[in-house]
């Protein structure tokens, strides 16, 4: 897939298709990291893993995280 370099402010950014997002389960936000290899030329987008400790439920964090973006207008800009 090829993709050109655009103009984003005074850096310069890729374009990724709503196909490979999908696919990566990226969403707005999403934070990845990117790893470079200068020797081959090379970069790898991952998208970064969490490790959540055993004594905390899945199921309890969804149901956290439903309730932080039902209020995320209100928590804007709330730093705790």
């Amino acid at each position: 897939m090829r993709r050109k370099i655009i103009r984003v402010g005074s850096s310069k950014g890729v374009l990724l298709p709503r196909e490979v997002t999908k696919a990566m389960n990226w969403e707005f936000g999403t934070e990845v990291e990117l790893t470079i290899d200068e020797e081959k030329r090379d970069i790898m987008l991952k998208t970064l893993k969490v490790n959540v400790p055993m004594e905390y439920e899945i199921d309890d964090l969804r149901q956290i995280e439903e309730v932080m973006e039902d209020y995320a207008d209100l928590l804007e800009g709330t730093d705790d």
